[in-house]
């Protein structure tokens, strides 16, 4: 039996408060969608513009949803693999073109509502760059399949 991708609209909203204040991103875009034996693996591309040089970079993201985990995976030239159990650390590494840096996360709320038609994924969490604390984040995302209403 041939795997079934579904299309679905993604839209993700973001707090960081490294700055001291909060930033804020939001994405709408779409992604792919597809059953796996534990959940659901979501995958789509994030378009960012830096303000500095004005170049675009796209990083092609995989989440991998079951009800409790997730785990981000970012592709490209900015890679790194997170790992969000409510109270639960993870440590891994950040990419850049400049070499990589220590990362370590400590997921305080971890929610999803997975279903084929329509989800939702809640994260919140401290992250820390190089053995210190460098921001406390929040992610929302929400996908829908065709014509269903996100979560």
């Amino acid at each position: 039996m041939k795997e079934q991708i579904i299309p679905v609209l993604v839209t993700l909203s973001g707090t960081s408060d490294a700055s001291g204040q909060d930033d804020t991103i939001r994405v709408m875009t779409t992604g792919q969608l597809r059953k796996t034996p534990a959940g659901f693996m979501l995958r789509y591309q994030e378009t960012q513009t830096d303000e500095g040089d004005g170049s675009v970079m796209t990083q092609d993201i995989i989440l991998n949803m079951q009800p409790g985990r997730v785990s981000m995976t970012r592709l490209g030239d900015y890679g790194t693999t997170m790992v969000f159990v409510k109270d639960t650390r993870f440590e891994g590494k950040y990419r850049t073109p400049f070499g990589e840096l220590d990362m370590a996360l400590f997921a305080t709320q971890v929610q999803t509502e997975l279903s084929p038609e329509k989800g939702m994924v809640h994260l919140k969490y401290q992250l820390d760059l190089q053995g210190s604390f460098a921001a406390m984040n929040t992610l929302h995302l929400e996908y829908a399949a065709g014509g269903s209403k996100p979560c």
